[in-house]
């Protein structure tokens, strides 16, 4: 009976120890098993990035023609986002010009309110235009996402060789004894070349003609082909015609004068305190989400902190203003307020 018990004894130890082994090994694999997924699963969670991320190419809008402030502008900002790799999508320039940007910006809204994928350039008569009664549009956000804000761009008054002028007051003594002779273009009939034209009659006492054009291309050709006298154009426009002698460089609207003109004065050095200066920005539909200009916004501020674009706005005495899309909507409404001041004075002049 001794031996019997004993034998039953080790069997039983032998069978719990069995039992033991195994709920080891089970728990064992348990506790490694998890270690795998966890990594990956923070892995995948760091890969992914945050907020809205566009999938698919993007337009860009100029509501002018090509070779003008607004296009030399978009085009750069495009290629420096290339050249960067700082957009997973291509950007497109598109030029829908006529109406002094209002096709541009009907080409805009009829992409449809919250379109995530079109953007559009905006210039004075972005602010213009409305208050002059020429677009459906308001420079609000009743109609317009408010992106982010650029450039301010002064100009440079330029004149057609063929008349001799050097200065202002080279214009102001011909218009004086020629009254309304003298022809003075520029984009549209409510616009900052308007404004300018306008100022500088009303300080000097003269009574020069303003004649409006669709777009830069052709304001360009009437002042080379001498079809007018005078123009107002950013350097980037004017710059390469300056350098030819086929037009001639009066004086810049500016505070100070530009690094790229030296020995062009500015209207005020000539007596006639005419600064004002044009605001370029980017502007989408209304009813985009926050976290889409969020990315648009981050996306040109990154373009606005290069190398390539500080040069870019240094060579074309761009100030470089980079606004927010958060601040940007209320600058834009200073920026109706003081229109609606300029007009005002344009209108009286008329």
């Amino acid at each position: 009976l001794g031996d019997v018990y004993k034998r039953q004894m080790k069997r039983a130890l032998a069978l719990i120890l069995a039992a033991v082994m195994a709920l080891a090994l089970v728990a064992c694999g348990q506790k490694e098993t998890p270690t795998t997924p966890d990594n990956s699963d923070q892995q995948q969670e760091d890969q992914t990035p945050e907020g809205w991320v566009p999938t698919k190419d993007i337009e860009f809008v100029i509501p002018f023609g090509a070779g003008g402030g607004n296009d030399v502008m978009v085009r750069k900002i495009v290629e420096i986002i290339e050249k960067n790799n700082l957009c997973p999508v291509n950007i497109v320039p598109v030029n829908k010009s006529g109406g002094s940007g209002v096709v541009g910006y009907t080409y805009l809204t009829s992409k449809g309110a919250g379109d995530e994928y079109t953007l559009a350039s905006t210039s004075a008569s972005f602010y213009t235009q409305p208050l002059a009664g020429n677009s459906p549009f308001t420079p609000d956000e009743t109609n317009f996402s408010f992106v982010a804000h650029m450039v301010k761009d002064p100009v440079v008054l330029v004149a057609n060789p063929k008349y001799g002028f050097t200065s202002m007051q080279d214009i102001v003594d011909y218009a004086k004894a020629h009254p309304g002779e003298l022809k003075w273009g520029g984009i549209g009939n409510a616009s900052d070349d308007a404004i300018i034209m306008y100022m500088f009659n009303d300080l000097a006492g003269i009574d020069l003609t303003y004649v409006p054009y669709d777009d830069s291309g052709l304001l360009q050709a009437a002042v080379l082909g001498g079809h007018i006298a005078l123009s107002v154009n950013s350097l980037a426009e004017a710059e390469e015609h300056m350098k030819a002698g086929t037009m001639t460089p009066i004086a810049v609207c500016a505070d100070e004068r530009l690094a790229g003109l030296p020995d062009v004065s500015t209207t005020a050095e000539q007596g006639y305190d005419i600064s004002h200066q044009q605001s370029r920005g980017i502007v989408m539909n209304a009813g985009v989400k926050e976290e889409v200009l969020a990315y648009y916004s981050d996306l040109f501020q990154q373009v606005a902190e290069t190398d390539e674009w500080k040069d870019f706005t240094e060579k074309n005495a761009m100030s470089n203003i980079f606004l927010p899309y958060d601040q940007y909507a209320a600058y834009a409404e200073e920026m109706l307020a003081d229109y609606t001041e300029y007009l005002a004075l344009a209108n009286a002049n008329q």
